[in-house]
């Protein structure tokens, strides 16, 4: 015989965990393709696609996409900085520009000239 109680907390568990997923679903789109060639690590594609599926990405969102799975201390901002630059680098050959908008954040220059590409 099951406990009610204890079964509640499973289903409130197992619904949080569903909601966590969609959540995480919404930070980082699964559905985009980022070209082999551009040689991102796991955690820049997690970033530019971030900040490729919206308008404009802030620090804060940007690290909720990096960290939200992680119950430890979170890290420092200035860590969004460092991501954004790495990936800066590897992507300029290629004519992909992320724009700091001063005080916001970061968003893609001509992002959807970049979505209908990565779509096809």
């Amino acid at each position: 015989m099951t406990d009610p109680a204890l079964e509640r907390l499973r289903d409130e568990v197992d619904m949080l965990r569903e909601r966590v997923r969609q959540l995480e679903a919404v930070l980082v789109p699964d559905g985009m393709q980022i070209p082999i060639e551009w040689k991102l690590t796991a955690s820049e594609a997690r970033v530019f696609s971030h900040i490729a599926s919206r308008d404009m990405a802030t620090k804060d969102s940007i690290l909720l996409a990096m960290y939200s799975d992680r119950n430890d201390l979170p890290p420092e901002p200035k860590i969004v900085d460092v991501f954004v630059c790495k990936i800066r680098s590897k992507l300029k050959p290629f004519g992909v520009v992320i724009e700091t908008v001063w005080g916001q954040g970061y968003r893609l220059l001509d992002r959807s000239r970049f979505c209908e590409r990565a779509a096809a």
